[in-house]
């Protein structure tokens, strides 16, 4: 079987999908990416990537309608799905002659993509293949998104003549029952296949300081990257300086951010650019986070309590389940201080709730498990 992976340009949508391909090479299957921009890391995880947009700055097509003057939607408080739709059709719009190209060349027998990533389920369409989709959170995981995807991209499947759908289809979930069980029917996963979320953050050679865990609590914090290189960084100004009376060591990572913004920081703030946060989260007791779907699941892996100050875009989404299911609280930027950083270390409540959902998440299928399935829709479909 071979299977095309389709990617939009950012990591926090391609590095959930690595493991999947990873349990699918792993099983004697062949695997490659077609994407552009930052996802062309996946040739780091040792795939074959075809770039599909070369060269292209994808900067000027995350600006949202009306000119450069407006909000970039990613980085917006709260948009409505109908914005993300609009805006991950225009960034699909400019991926999709690439990807039917590559799909033409290489002949797959399934094709897989996020629910935003709306030339995958167009190019499966086009060559009359299987196609797979996989929420990257709970934000993506609305079950008629991909229509306003497809609406969003009505030009792109006229130029191409595609007016059907792909001959079969499947949804693979990575949410854990207990948080399905909270969630408004339109988002819940249904009849999607479970699939236990497994971290990749790319490989790296780990520092010293991260081989072993510190002699005080270690406290993570993170934006992520979009937040940080936007500015974001700056709101964890106040929560830098309380950190000094804390009897915890923090590990900030920058993802590109500015640290002069944060001002004069304590001696107990070790400042990284960049760490595996599943390695990072390994060592600390608790993770203070802009509420990324891959850091809230990673956080969850490692069976901590987490601390979210969603600064926009579709962080607001995971935030209602976090706090119900008592894994992790929510808090303002702007008045985070100790009182919230002992809660995480101390609150026992917090950190079974966190331990519990831990090992919901191990109980849920591996992805290797899955790969019978995918062998199966890929051949129901010849």
């Amino acid at each position: 079987m071979r299977v095309l992976f389709v990617a939009s340009p950012g990591l926090g949508h391609l590095f959930p999908t690595v493991p999947l391909a990873q349990a699918i090479r792993a099983a004697g299957h062949e695997v490659r990416y077609a994407t552009g921009g930052l996802s062309v890391a996946a040739s780091e995880a040792g795939f074959s990537v075809i770039d599909v947009t070369p060269g292209l700055d994808y900067a000027p097509i995350f600006i949202a309608e009306g000119g450069g003057d407006g909000p970039q939607p990613i980085h917006a408080d709260d948009p409505e799905d109908e914005m993300l739709a609009r805006l991950f059709g225009r960034v699909s719009g400019v991926m999709v002659d690439g990807v039917v190209d590559a799909a033409r060349s290489w002949s797959p027998d399934l094709i897989f993509s996020p629910p935003l990533q709306g030339a995958g389920p167009l190019a499966a369409a086009a060559l009359g293949l299987p196609y797979v989709d996989m929420p990257v959170g709970l934000y993506d995981a609305r079950r008629d998104l991909p229509d306003m995807v497809r609406e969003a991209m009505r030009e792109h499947y006229e130029r191409h003549g595609v007016t059907g759908e792909p001959p079969a289809t499947a949804r693979i979930s990575t949410c854990l029952p207990g948080f399905a069980e909270l969630l408004p029917e339109e988002r819940s996963p249904g009849d999607a296949w479970p699939m236990r979320y497994v971290s990749y953050n790319g490989g790296a050679v780990l520092p010293d300081w991260l081989r072993h865990r510190p002699e005080r609590p270690r406290i993570a914090v993170t934006l992520g990257t979009i937040e940080a290189q936007w500015g974001g960084i700056a709101v964890l100004a106040p929560l830098m300086a309380a950190a000094g009376a804390v009897d915890a060591e923090f590990v900030l990572t920058l993802g590109g951010g500015d640290v002069s913004l944060l001002g004069p920081l304590p001696p107990n703030v070790r400042v990284v650019e960049w760490a595996p946060l599943d390695a990072l989260l390994e060592t600390c007791e608790a993770v203070i986070h802009h509420g990324g779907s891959g850091t809230t699941m990673t956080a969850i892996q490692a069976g901590i309590p987490q601390c979210v100050l969603p600064q926009g875009s579709y962080q607001h989404s995971d935030v209602d389940v976090i706090a119900q299911r008592g894994v992790g609280i929510l808090a303002d930027a702007a008045s985070l201080g100790a009182e919230e950083c002992y809660t995480l270390l101390k609150d026992e409540a917090l950190r079974d709730a966190a331990r519990r959902a831990r090992d919901e998440l191990r109980s849920m299928p591996a992805p290797s498990e899955l790969v019978p399935r995918l062998v199966a829709l890929a051949g129901r479909a010849r």
